[in-house]
């Protein structure tokens, strides 16, 4: 029997992933890459913030504001996102890489492989991810749900979702 070329119900003879991935020749990153410049960028924020809560932790008034476990969650959350903003806001806004993602060599992009508004980045992609972290009891879970998604075919974590965006390689 030979098989009909229009045959509705055939499989697609094309990935619409891998197809969509490889806008404009940029390659994806890879999940090796995108770790290391999420490690990079932890590092650098963990040291900042520790300084900065400290010096926090002087003063009497935020202590008593942090009194409560689920109340410090949210401050420390909103803490370490203004920590993040405030080291790589120019980084962002001149080319869409933290300073990890310098390192590693990779770059934030819209779907069609553009700079993404400074504006999206900060509120859908990172003030997002920011707010599932701080949600008392099931935050740590969002968190990990959001980072889990990478491991998907066109390694996009669920921020990269919520804000349309992708993580390619660099131009080198």
């Amino acid at each position: 029997m030979i098989e009909d070329p229009q045959n509705p119900y055939a499989p697609p003879t094309s990935d619409p992933i891998s197809d969509r991935l490889s806008v404009d020749s940029h390659q994806l990153a890879t999940l090796g890459e995108r770790f290391v410049g999420a490690f990079i960028d932890g590092i650098i924020n963990m040291v900042v913030f520790t300084a900065v809560s400290t010096a926090l932790y002087v003063i009497p008034e935020f202590r008593i504001l942090t009194s409560s476990d689920h109340i410090e969650t949210v401050i420390r959350g909103l803490v370490g996102l203004v920590v993040f903003i405030a080291i790589n806001l120019k980084f962002l806004s001149d080319s869409g890489q933290t300073i990890g993602k310098k390192v590693a060599k990779t770059r934030i992009v819209t779907m069609s492989g553009e700079k993404p508004p400074l504006r999206d980045l900060l509120l859908k992609r990172y003030f997002f991810s920011n707010l599932l972290g701080i949600i008392p009891i099931v935050g740590p879970y969002l968190s990990l749900a959001n980072i889990l998604f990478v491991f998907k075919k066109d390694h996009r974590c669920l921020h990269d979702h919520v804000a349309g965006t992708q993580v390619i390689k660099a131009d080198r």
